[in-house]
């Protein structure tokens, strides 16, 4: 079993990427987009049909930031190019909160994008084998930077404070 590098995920000059359900208030996406902004982190929610994550629907979210709502990306790509300081950035880093099928869907598209992923966070049931193949073999990601754990829980313990500034949509 190959040790996991949780702290390779962030670094000071990454963004963030949240795949899933992230506009539907108190989905487990939602509340994985509300820790990346409780961490000051700049994170870019991201599902197919677009909208809008409330921000306003966590009371310790609030004390953190002014923003009253983050705007949801139909594409990673998307989401990259609104992105203000996109030349400062070191890389991706995407968290997956998608079911498995949805998750290898979205790894190739990343295969052919104009920027380097730089490690993956699979949340539990995201994933399955071809997720971490597709991840390794085919966007060459180590493999201890592909992860299978719970950011809520582990990532209190390794996120890294950002010098990018936040999304500001």
């Amino acid at each position: 079993m190959v040790k996991q590098e949780l702290g390779a995920f962030f670094g000071p000059r990454r963004l963030y990427f949240v795949c899933g359900k992230v506009y539907k208030d108190l989905s487990y996406a939602n509340k994985v987009v509300h820790w990346f902004v409780q961490h000051k982190l700049p994170v870019m929610p991201v599902t197919p049909t677009g909208g809008q994550v409330d921000l306003t629907t966590d009371s310790f979210t609030q004390t953190v930031t002014e923003l009253p709502k983050l705007s949801v990306f139909e594409s990673i790509a998307a989401g990259l190019s609104q992105y203000p300081a996109k030349k400062a950035i070191d890389g991706i880093s995407v968290c997956f909160v998608t079911p498995p099928p949805i998750t290898l869907s979205i790894l190739e598209q990343l295969q052919t994008a104009p920027f380097s992923v730089q490690s993956v966070w699979f949340q539990p049931g995201s994933w399955d084998l071809k997720c971490i193949e597709c991840a390794e073999q085919k966007l060459h990601i180590d493999k201890s930077k592909v992860i299978n754990d719970c950011v809520l829980v582990k990532g209190d313990s390794y996120f890294a404070k950002s010098e990018l500034p936040l999304n500001s949509s």
